[in-house]
């Protein structure tokens, strides 16, 4: 199987076929990172599968073409077919398609500003209509608010009237034990000078 299926010829003119598509893959995946920033994480493992992606179609049209048969005359091809793309067609491509992503970008802004303006419309009207009702809720929420404040101030005074209530009739019966017992000792004192 030494014999390959093309010749020599129709083998360089797919490898610059080949070197062209390389380039035009990588303008795509500079357009990539024109509009989507990738910061260098992302640049990195896009510039690795870039590269695997290359080496893959690369190998592929060596393989189908010349049976995986590597001559130097391919590698020129590759190599020339990138430089006629990148000093020939890339100018002109990157320029197509930056212009024609950047005019589908405002058109879809614009359709977008054509279809959400007359509905910010409608809600800022109906904003302007529902504003008396919307201080009239917020009256009733605040009237709300401090009626809780009030009932829950008026609880708090109460729990601790209850609580000095309760620390006076404590200390009225502590005075009352203190009371009978001094009576207890006047009277027992009081027999006990009698009995003498």
């Amino acid at each position: 199987m030494n014999a390959v299926p093309y010749s020599q010829e129709i083998i360089f003119l797919a490898s610059v076929l080949g070197g062209i598509l390389l380039g035009l893959l990588w303008d795509f995946y500079r357009l990539l990172r024109h509009y989507i920033p990738l910061g260098k994480l992302g640049t990195a493992l896009g510039d690795l599968t870039y590269w695997i992606v290359s080496l893959y179609f690369g190998l592929s049209i060596i393989i189908k073409v010349s049976w995986g048969n590597i001559r130097l005359f391919t590698l020129i091809g590759f190599l020339l077919g990138a430089i006629v793309y990148f000093y020939v067609f890339s100018k002109i491509i990157l320029n197509l398609c930056i212009s024609l992503i950047d005019f589908v970008i405002q058109s879809i802004k614009k359709v977008y500003n054509i279809i959400v303006f007359p509905i910010k419309y409608f809600i800022k009207s109906l904003k302007k209509f529902l504003i008396p009702y919307k201080i009239k809720i917020d009256t009733k929420i605040q009237n709300k608010k401090k009626e809780i404040r009030f009932y829950m101030h008026k609880r708090k005074l109460e729990a601790e009237l209850k609580k000095k209530q309760k620390l006076k009739k404590k200390k009225l019966k502590k005075l009352m034990r203190e009371q009978k017992k001094n009576e207890q000792k006047f009277k027992n004192n009081r027999a006990a000078g009698k009995k003498q």
